[in-house]
């Protein structure tokens, strides 16, 4: 990153706190590189005054800024609900056609390809569950 032809460096500090032999900032670097492009960089540094009272870089975060996705829409909402209803419908008929392990399969196809268990625990708790585990957050339950 330090190899990038940046040739200024502004410092935007959104808050400073000090504490005794310690200071931590927050906030942004603005870098401008040898072309006139502009990279803002979130930054969090905290500093430690060494025994001969120089600063030193005890931490320090950097990251781009978060950048979010397009928004979600309604009718994308809509139709992955009727995704997930005509996949359950699917599961109970290749339930009733074909059997058990049929219809394990097309689940595991379902839940491989609607739900998010490859980014993150997913927030779902299976309508007929009972007992100790009811709520389904790993792929593997």
């Amino acid at each position: 990153f330090a190899l990038k032809g940046w040739r200024d460096a502004k410092i935007e500090n959104a808050a400073i706190f000090l504490h005794g032999d310690t200071a931590t900032t927050t906030g942004n670097v603005i870098l401008t590189d040898k072309d006139g492009n502009v990279t803002k960089v979130d930054k969090t540094w905290t500093f430690l005054k060494d025994a001969d009272g120089t600063m030193r870089i005890m931490a320090h975060h950097s990251s781009l800024p978060y950048t979010p996705g397009s928004p979600v829409t309604e009718e994308e909402v809509l139709a992955a609900q009727k995704g997930w209803g005509d996949a359950l419908v699917k599961i109970a008929t290749t339930y009733d056609e074909k059997g058990f392990d049929a219809a394990k399969a097309e689940a595991e196809a379902v839940i491989d390809g609607g739900y998010g268990y490859q980014i993150a625990p997913v927030l779902f708790k299976p309508t007929l569950t009972t007992g100790d585990q009811v709520f389904r957050t790993t792929r593997e339950g």
